[in-house]
Parts: C-alpha cells; structure tokens; sequence
C-alpha cells in the first residue's frame, strides 16, 4: 500500500477514498465518450484536469512502497520475548483473537491467490480475444478486479500492522469491487461478441462463490475489531 502524500495526508482517509472512486468512474465515462478518437489520453486528462484538483492529480502519479517498519535504534529490546514464541504447540490452543488473525490471513491468502488469476486470466482475454470495439467495457472489468486485488492487500496490510478499523473499511472494498466486477462480467458474457461464453460462465461461477469468503473475511475482520474494542 502506498504512502499517502502531504496532499493525502490533510484529507480524511474516508474522503480520499470518494474521491478516488469519483475519478475512476469519471476516467471511464470519458474513456466511453474519447476512446475511438487518436488523442484520447490527451482529451481525457484534459478535461479531469478542469474537474480534480492539480494535487490530487500529481498524488495519483506519487506513488512509493510502504517502507519497512523497523524498529527505531534506541528501542529497549531486553524484555521481547523470542519472535517465534507466538507459535503455540499444536496441543495448547490459541487465544480467540490470535485463532481468528490465523483464519484472516489463510483466508485472505486464498482470496488474494483467486483475484490474482482473475486478473491475469483478464489481460490475456483481452489481449488475445476481445475485439476492439469491447475495449471499453474489458478495460473497465481490469480496473475494477485490479481495484478488488488492491484493496485485498490494503486490507491483509492494515491487519499484520493491527490497524483493524482500516482493515474492516478496506474489506467493505474489496466486497463492493468483487461485486462490481461480477456484475460487469455478467453483463459481458450476455453481449459477447466473441465465444468465450463457456469461459466467463465458469469465472463467474467461481467469483460468485468467492464472494461468500469476502463476506465471512468481512464479517471477522469487524469481530476482531469488536474483541479488540474498537467501533464499527
């Protein structure tokens, strides 16, 4: 996940994130109208220009890797225990909360591994198969299963640091763009114009039944937050 700019940083996470959504569906809506036409980038950016701050248009191009979280020089290490001690004999069971952080990692480790597949399956669909004039709707299935991928990592990031409110908020992501990006596929697979039909119906069967694990990945998340205090 990247750091967020000093530009990000004075805007509320909640509204960075509408804000986010705001361009992505306006990019589209001007990919729909520009896309047949030689300069579309150039007429594209032109116009969002007019519409998004300068800021937030240069903080959507700053992007950087989130450093590594090092402990500082000066960190009294002499009461740590060793760092595989969290590792309870397979006879003494695990704390509630420590059982549930398990569940969400091997889960989110499954759903990450399907989305991951979606997408490459996508880029190679629509690099071999989807004609040109479907361009548009293919590209706009690639942003929103990539948007599902990287909210899911937002999301496993926030809980290995136990940010668990930002966890929880990033699942409701990844719900709401997996159940977009059903949607779009289903719409896709009816005006098909080429026979991949066979193809996308088992996709969508399978995200379908994904869609299930987000929901209980969700519904842990927020239960982790509650055992650990926090609001919904």
């Amino acid at each position: 996940m990247q750091d967020f700019s000093s530009y990000h940083s004075n805007l509320d996470k909640d509204e960075l994130l509408r804000m986010n959504d705001q361009f992505a569906a306006r990019y589209f809506s001007l990919l729909e109208r520009f896309g047949d036409l030689p300069a579309c980038d150039e007429l594209i950016m032109t116009q969002l220009k007019k519409e998004f701050p300068a800021e937030f248009l240069e903080s959507l191009s700053d992007y950087q890797d989130k450093v590594d979280l090092e402990p500082p020089d000066d960190l009294d290490q002499s009461n740590l225990q060793d760092g595989r001690s969290w590792e309870s004999p397979e006879s003494e069971e695990a704390p509630p909360d420590m059982a549930l952080m398990r569940q969400l990692d091997a889960r989110g480790r499954k759903i990450a591994a399907f989305i991951y597949q979606c997408v490459f399956d996508w880029c190679n669909i629509m690099a071999i198969l989807i004609p040109q004039e479907s361009a548009v709707p293919g590209t706009r299935i690639q942003f929103f299963l990539c948007r599902t991928l990287g909210n899911l990592h937002a999301c496993m990031e926030s809980l290995a640091s136990h940010e668990l409110a930002s966890a929880s908020a990033y699942c409701k992501r990844v719900l709401r763009f997996a159940e977009i990006s059903l949607l779009l596929l289903q719409q896709f697979e009816k005006n098909c114009p080429v026979q991949i039909n066979d193809l996308l119906t088992v996709r969508n069967k399978q995200l379908a039944l994904l869609l299930k694990d987000i929901k209980e990945q969700l519904q842990d998340c927020q239960t982790l937050q509650r055992m650990e205090g926090g609001f919904l």
